[in-house]
């Protein structure tokens, strides 16, 4: 009987160091990835040779934009008239037009009245380098605007006016 105990001892001894070395073997792979993942170009974004739609800067109004320091969730509101410009902490905005219903359409940006989705153009800028010139929207805050890693800009809503009527 303590002859099968000491067998049973050496064979389970055995199995051990055997499946130990056999990981030892195997060497851990490092993954490869095939492409680094960025993001992709917004649709919504204009490039700066592109002139402003007539019809974003006909109707008077104002945006109201909210930053949002990402690390300390520190929170800024701006509100800016048509054409006015300011400075948000280190940032130089301006508001270039404004949309009740942005669509776009074959690459074309339209106001179209029966879309319910507010937007304002804006250039946005530190150091004076533009970084961001595009479209906010009110209700896809998330999906388009400025990509920066310690700032959030969104859209919380326009007030458009009507135009002055001129005698004449």
């Amino acid at each position: 009987m303590k002859r099968i105990s000491q067998l049973s001892y050496f064979a389970l001894l055995a199995s051990v160091i055997l499946i130990n070395g056999g990981c030892e073997q195997q060497k851990a792979e490092k993954i490869q990835w095939q492409l680094p993942l960025e993001a992709p170009d917004d649709p919504h974004a204009v490039q700066s040779h592109v002139t402003v739609p007539d019809w974003a800067t006909a109707r008077q109004g104002d945006a109201e934009l909210v930053w949002l320091q990402k690390s300390t969730t520190h929170l800024v509101h701006t509100k800016l008239a048509l054409g006015d410009a300011a400075d948000v902490e280190g940032w130089h905005i301006r508001l270039l037009g404004l949309a009740s219903g942005l669509r776009v359409k074959n690459s074309t940006f339209l106001d179209d009245e029966n879309v319910h989705n507010p937007a304002a153009l804006v250039e946005i800028s530190r150091g004076g380098k533009v970084v961001y010139r595009g479209w906010l929207f009110q209700e896809f805050p998330e999906l388009f605007g400025l990509d920066d890693p310690e700032w959030k800009v969104w859209l919380k809503g326009i007030t458009l006016r009507a135009a002055a009527k001129t005698e004449g």
